[in-house]
């Protein structure tokens, strides 16, 4: 009877031990953790870029982009230099000009042929704002002279002609489209048409001897612009159309204006 207790108790113990040693085996399922760090920017960078996340369990990991590549890789952040393409050209634009320009009135011929236009100058500043499309307004000091005649009294064109000079306060308003441009829009080829209101600050009529009052104080001009933008260079080409007279009084005839100019400026 003693040997058979033990006994028994020997297996016991041996059952035991066996349950303690074996091994449950695991999930052979495993799922990876992907590395995530961010939303990927777009646009071309001037160097390469380093990006650093962790892994699931714990361990560093980088990676890089570089210029032109990074656009494909979906998952980054960038926290390297400025990148140009994400800057755009300012809405508005603020610039100053000085310039010539020549001045005729649409007048009559004499002895078959038209008066020719007289040098005058013109400075002034402008505010752009749009971007392909745009608008501008200004304002202008404008001195112009102009050859002038008192028509049908027979005489040698010599003997009837003089000039008239008027010098203005100009208000010139124009929309346009950069019918050319570079990436950011600083460098351009416009063209544009508008309007703008002309007033009389002064006048001299030489031998006419007109008044300021025949001379009008206020008249407004069509305008169509050639401009050109090299970077904070501009160069513009304006033609002046008068829609009504600029003298107000009787024996004159055709002296709405006729106006080319052309200007140097710098855009700020």
């Amino acid at each position: 009877m003693k040997k058979v207790s033990l006994l028994a108790f020997g297996l016991l113990a041996l059952g035991t031990a066996n349950a303690q040693t074996t091994t449950t085996p695991m999930s052979s399922s495993y799922s990876s953790t992907t590395t995530t760090y961010g939303t990927a920017p777009t646009g071309n960078y001037k160097s390469t870029q380093t990006v650093t996340g962790t892994t699931g369990n714990g361990s560093i990991t980088t990676g890089t982009y570089s210029t032109n590549s990074y656009s494909s890789q979906a998952n980054a952040t960038s926290t390297g230099p400025d990148r140009k393409a994400d800057r755009p050209y300012k809405a508005v634009t603020v610039g100053v000009y000085a310039g010539v320009n020549s001045t005729r009135f649409k007048g009559e011929n004499v002895d078959g042929k038209n008066l020719t236009g007289r040098a005058g100058y013109q400075a002034g500043f402008f505010v752009r704002g749009g971007g392909r499309i745009y608008g501008q307004i200004g304002a202008e000091y404008f001195a112009s002279s102009s050859n002038y005649f008192k028509p049908g009294d027979g005489q040698r064109t010599k003997a009837i002609t003089d000039q008239i000079d008027v010098k203005y306060i100009q208000i010139p308003a124009l929309v346009g489209v950069k019918v050319l441009q570079s990436q950011r829009g600083i460098s351009a080829i416009r063209l544009a048409v508008g309007a703008e209101y002309a007033n009389r600050i002064s006048s001299n009529s030489n031998q006419f001897n007109l008044t300021n009052s025949e001379i009008k104080s206020g008249s407004f001009n069509g305008l169509g612009n050639l401009g050109f933008d090299f970077g904070p260079v501009l160069v513009d080409l304006m033609y002046h159309y008068g829609f009504s007279d600029a003298l107000q009084v009787s024996g004159y005839q055709g002296s709405q204006r006729r106006i080319i100019s052309a200007s140097i400026g710098f855009k700020f």
